[in-house]
Order: structure tokens, then sequence, then C-alpha cells
């Protein structure tokens, strides 16, 4: 008849009593002490051997930076710059966010996807495998892209926004370096997030629930203060007491990176170059090319016979060949399957499935051939597409259904050409009533705000309204100042 189990009981619980007599083991990639006490009560463990790894990754840099005004966009922007090689990850708090931020990446020459829970199931597979095969090497997406990806040549990962706790935080950075060389995990935060998480925080219902909310919010508040080491305080909160005190390379141990450095101008910047001798070189350690130097065009030629050759097998490009073993390939260029053998990662199973490939390849490349400049994905041209859309008269939801883009950030990139002088503020987008209006409140408020304008205005007027009158407000006092 089988075991009857108790009403109620939670799933977990009912594992013992299914199987009385069974080993039960459980894993995870990261959990705090509390939640392994929890994990050993739910399964009915047994006086359970523990065997905890360090949750130190030495080859990740983090840097965490408060960002005010619009340097949110310009740190995203050099964070993905300084990725010559290999992937990059960009998380924000919201879908429409990922859409302003693919706008800005291509605007600047950088081809980019996006993944959310609002996409539908084909457009994600699709993006997702544009990522994994390297056709294009940025994307954008909110927490619903991570669970399963293993592609180890991840360089950096950004994560815009505070995350809801320090583990959501090491989960989405634990995916950069898989391949044990180093790579940046960044976290631009503004001020404005605090108040967007404890808006969420007030709305859970059970008592319980909010006030581990609360927790996970002071936690995380708690890090992105701290003077400490980033990697020392990531451990601390898995409960792993370290002998060490400085990772030497986060923003903490060893300042900003100099790039970032150069935007926030403040005296920690001066303060750690002087503290810290040794900067520049740990700064190197992650600045350099993460691999070994190769022909460029060689190397190019091989990543797209991947990529082909992941699509044909329906796999990952990175399954193919690692990174590691393509630039060991570029620099000893084997002529026969004994000297391909040789390389790392060339075991007989690759050779046996890939080596004729290869040394095929190899041979056309010497006789001159060379990678198509099609294989990359060319950035879209989202201003462009834009003001084509508007000429045609189309509405600012329609372009937004057009583009797969939240209205917002249409009327945000539209406010930005005008600003830009690229096309002038059309009397349907505001009526001239609501202009005034936003006009005589940005004489007292000024314009490098939204907010102050909006507080001293009607309900009725909407930040999008306020968005576009402020950017032509703007562009007439940037032509009276180039006049004058």
């Amino acid at each position: 008849m089988g075991t009857r189990l108790p009403a109620g009981v939670p799933p977990t619980q009912q594992l013992r009593t299914l199987f009385p007599d069974r080993p039960i083991a459980g894993f995870t990639a990261s959990a705090t002490q509390q939640v392994r006490h929890d994990i050993v009560e739910q399964l009915g463990l047994r006086d359970p051997l523990k065997s905890v790894s360090s949750f130190r990754r030495e080859n990740l840099r983090y840097v965490v930076q408060q960002c005010k005004g619009g340097m949110q966009d310009d740190c995203v922007l050099g964070a993905v710059k300084r990725v010559k090689d290999g992937n990059v990850i960009v998380y924000t708090p919201t879908v429409a966010r990922v859409g302003e931020i693919i706008d800005l990446l291509e605007e600047n020459g950088i081809a980019a996807v996006g993944y959310h829970g609002q996409m539908d199931g084909a457009a994600r597979r699709e993006n997702q495998e544009k990522w994994m095969s390297e056709e294009v090497r940025v994307l954008v997406g909110t927490i619903a892209f991570g669970l399963g990806i293993n592609k180890p040549n991840v360089r950096a990962v950004v994560r815009l926004g505070l995350p809801e706790s320090i583990e959501q935080l090491y989960q989405e950075t634990g995916r950069a370096g898989r391949d044990g060389l180093p790579a940046d995990c960044y976290l631009f935060w503004e001020k404005k997030d605090n108040g967007l998480r404890a808006f969420f925080i007030n709305q859970i219902q059970d008592p319980q629930e909010k006030e581990r909310a609360w927790t996970r919010y002071h936690q995380m508040q708690g890090f992105v203060a701290a003077g400490k080491c980033r990697q020392k305080g990531i451990c601390a909160h898995f409960g792993e007491a370290t002998k060490w005190e400085c990772c030497g390379v986060c923003d903490v141990c060893a300042g900003l990176p100099n790039w970032l450095a150069e935007r926030e101008h403040t005296s920690r910047r001066v303060r750690h170059a002087r503290e810290n001798p040794n900067r520049a070189l740990e700064e190197a350690r992650f600045e350099m090319n993460p691999t070994v130097p190769v022909n460029e065009e060689l190397r190019e030629f091989l990543r797209e016979w991947r990529r082909n050759t992941a699509r044909q097998k329906m796999t990952a490009a990175f399954v193919v060949m690692h990174d590691a073993t393509l630039a060991a390939l570029c620099q000893a260029r084997p002529k026969t399957l004994t000297e391909l053998r040789r390389i790392s990662g060339m075991g007989e199973k690759k050779c046996e499935m890939y080596g004729e490939e290869i040394l095929e390849m190899l041979r056309r490349f010497g006789r001159g051939e060379r990678a198509s400049k099609e294989w990359h994905a060319r950035p879209a041209t989202p201003s462009l597409e834009t003001l084509e859309l508007l000429e045609k008269g189309h509405s600012f939801e329609e372009i937004a259904q057009i583009r797969g883009r939240k209205v917002r950030s249409v009327v945000a990139l539209v406010a930005d050409l005008i600003e830009k002088g690229e096309t002038a503020l059309k009397p349907q987008w505001v009526d001239a009533a609501k202009c005034e209006q936003i006009r005589e409140a940005s004489k007292q408020a000024g314009t490098e705000w939204l907010k102050p304008i909006k507080d001293v205005l009607p309900e009725e007027i909407s930040y999008e309204e306020i968005r576009l009158v402020v950017a032509e407000i703007r562009r007439q006092k940037e032509s009276q100042r180039t006049a004058a």
C-alpha cells in the first residue's frame, strides 16, 4: 500500500519518511550557515558530514561604485569596452532597463542581446545561442538569465542596482572567470535603489518573510558601505573564517581601476595609490589580455569555425573548444594529428571529432582565407531606427511595440535625440499648457534633475513629458551658449 505521509509535511521532509534507510546528500552552490542548518533539518540528515569549500574566487576582482546622475550609463559603457575578448553579462533590475542598456551599447557600436521573463521562449533561446556562440558577446538581462549557464570565458559581470542579497550577488558574479583567468565583477548602484528595495519589502505580507527581507537588505547595505576587502566580506557572510585580510585587487584593497577612478575623482583614489604601491602590478594582472599573444586573424578564423561547428552540433562554442585551446592552436599551428594531440585540450576524442577539420582550417588560412565579416552580429542603430519610425508618424507606444522596448525607454531615447538637436519637440508629445508649466517649474528647480521639477508640478504631468521638455530646454541653452 506504500507509506502514508502526514498531511502538511514539506516535500523535503517527505524524503526521509519515504526512504528511512537510504543515504541522503544535499548540495548547494552558495549557502550561509543558517541555510546549511536548514538543509540538514529539512532533509532529516543524521550526523552528516559537512564539506564546505572556500567562497573566495581569487581570479575575480570586485568593484563597487555608487553612481550619481547619468554616471551609471558611463560606467556600464566603460566596463563593457574594457573587455576585448570573451563575453560580458550585464544584469539590470528591471525589464525596461534591459532595453535602455542595449540601446546605449548599440549606439556606441557594441552589439548586445537581451534576456528577460517577458520575452517569449523562442526569442530567449535565440539570444542565448547568439551569446553562447559569441556571435554577440554582450548579453543584457534580468535575474531570469543565468541558471545553468557555465560559459568559461565570461570576462566581466556588470550588476546595475543593488541585488536582493549578498547570495544573489555572489551567484551572479560567480558566472565570471570560470576558466580560472582574471575577470571583473562590477556593482554600479544608485541611492534610489534603497527606496525601491524598501518599497518591495514593505509589500511582503508574511511578517517572518518581511523580517528576513529586511535582514538581507541591511546585509547588502553593510557590504557596499564596508571599508574592508570585498572578498573577505563575502567569505564572512557565508560563515568562512579567513586567515587573510586583503585580497589585493578589489576596489577597497587596491582602489578603483584607473579608468573608473578617472570618473570618480575622490580622495580615496589618492589614498589607495599612496598606501598600496603594488596597485599597478595588481591592476596589470586584470588589465592584460587573458590569453597568450596570438595571430588575431587566425584566432578570428578559428572562432568562426568553432561557432559554425557549435551550431551544427547544437551545442555551446566552448564545448567544441575552449579559448585557451584555441589560442594554443594559433601559437603552435600543428600540421599533423600527432602535433595536434600535443596541444592541451586536444585529447583523443577531440582529435577524432575535429582533428582533420582543424588541420584543414589551418591549411586554408595559410592559403590566404580569412574570417567572414558577417559572423559577428552588427550593432543596431537605435536612434536612427527611432527617428525613421517617428518620421513615419508612429506614436511612442507603437515604436515601443515595434522595437521591443518599454515606452519609457523610447521616450528616453527621443529625449536624447532632442538634446542633441537631431529632432525637435513635437506639439503632439506634450501639449502647450503642460509644456509651459514644465518650463516655469524648471526655472525654479533647474534642469539637472527631473525629480525636483516633478515635485512642484501637478500629479498628471508625467516624468516622460518632463523629460522631453527638459531636453528641449537643455538644447536651447546649449545653442545660446555656442552662439555666444
